[in-house]
């Protein structure tokens, strides 16, 4: 049955205000007219009427899962799992409650325990696509490009489509496959060209052919799509740095931050680019918050290294190297502070120069730059990042 308009609404919700004037004891009606409400974007006044009910009836589960969807709605997300623990510790095999409770862990960056709730939805009998979907992006966020991939081929079958597509692809990017993504996000592109997923392939590539103007006019239709994009922003400030453009790419990389504002990798762009700026006093304070939003962040340690360098604050930055590589062994950015120690030792007239040209700096001779360590970087971690807000619940 389709929603009615908005004058139909109007008129049935009033009517409904008159049964429970009438009949104020009635919980149907209370519920009835709290959905009413929550159908018409109106969630304080929906929430009211499913409290009301369990006025008469704390135990009233109807009324707690109603209550519990308009508080997803509201993205109280906390609140809203709580209710949710209340009514499926009374009916643990109900698979719409499930995916809900899914649903509220997924907003609160849980992925392993929201996993958990959207594979019992499933195997409690929800063929939801929806379902899927958020098993698919729940995988995804767990830094399982493998697993994602496999429920993402079930889903794309389910539903098939340049929006499924376009989430695919990059999957695909970011299990490795740049060919298979780009090739697939290309052909998406072709059918629906603001896909904002594919619209991202696409720019992460033309990156990587060092073609920035044309990666910037796709970034920049990611965030008109989608304005809250935390990685449609950062993909725009990465542009950004390749272009040494480091006002812009920092104002972009803040931007970012009003969507995911404990983002330790947005922290860390942002003092590459101060340090490029040649304010390393700067860096080294967006550094630390970086390590104070993650505290075994061992890239944050690698860049607060190079800040304290570039300070003199020689002693400090050998701590810092040494907690870097204890954390990552693998990460470019304790390699890169020693690199810029060695060379600097004794030479600290070289400093200036050195940061002018800090991205085009190597950790190692014959290694790629900076810059490139940085994007690889990104890429790996925007895999982890919240990409989908907001839901209305099943």
């Amino acid at each position: 049955m389709s929603e009615p308009g908005a004058d139909a609404m109007r008129d049935e919700i009033e009517r409904y205000e008159s049964y429970v004037e009438a009949d104020p004891e009635n919980s149907l009606l209370w519920i009835s007219l709290g959905d009413l409400y929550h159908r018409a974007g109106r969630f304080d006044n929906a929430i009211a009427c499913y409290e009301k009910c369990l006025l008469f009836d704390e135990d009233d589960l109807v009324a707690r899962s109603h209550l519990a969807n308009a508080l997803i709605s509201q993205h109280r997300f906390t609140a809203a799992e709580q209710v949710l623990d209340s009514v499926l510790r009374a009916t643990p095999d109900d698979p719409v409650l499930l995916h809900n409770l899914g649903l509220t862990r997924f907003y609160q960056r849980r992925w392993a325990d929201a996993l958990d709730a959207f594979r019992a939805a499933h195997d409690h009998g929800l063929e939801d696509t929806r379902n899927l979907e958020y098993l698919v992006y729940a995988t995804h966020h767990s830094d399982d490009t493998d697993g994602a991939l496999a429920l993402a081929r079930q889903w794309l079958e389910a539903a098939p489509g340049p929006r499924t597509e376009g989430y695919v692809s990059m999957l695909e990017m970011d299990h490795g496959d740049m060919h298979a993504a780009t090739e697939r996000a290309q052909n998406v592109l072709r059918q629906e060209p603001d896909n904002p997923d594919a619209s991202i392939v696409v720019g992460t590539w033309q990156i990587e052919q060092q073609e920035i103007d044309a990666a910037i006019e796709y970034f920049e239709r990611v965030i008109r799509i989608e304005p809250d994009s935390p990685r449609g922003w950062q993909s725009l400030g990465m542009a950004y740095l390749y272009q040494r453009d480091f006002p812009r790419a920092i104002a972009t990389f803040e931007k970012a931050l009003t969507f995911m504002p404990d983002s330790a990798t947005t922290f860390l762009l942002i003092g590459w680019a101060q340090l490029a700026s040649k304010d390393a006093v700067a860096a080294e304070r967006r550094f630390r918050q970086a390590i104070e939003a993650d505290r075994n962040f061992g890239e944050a340690h690698g860049g607060l290294a190079t800040a304290l360098i570039f300070q003199n604050r020689q002693q400090e930055a050998r701590e810092e190297i040494k907690r870097s590589l204890k954390l990552d062994p693998d990460g470019f950015g304790a390699v890169f502070a020693n690199s810029i120690f060695l060379k600097l030792q004794g030479k600290g007239n070289m400093a200036d120069k050195m940061l002018g040209r800090l991205f085009e700096q190597t950790p190692r001779k014959g290694e790629k730059p900076l810059i490139d360590y940085i994007q690889t970087f990104v890429r790996h971690e925007a895999a982890k990042q919240p990409g989908k807000d907001g839901s209305d619940g099943a």
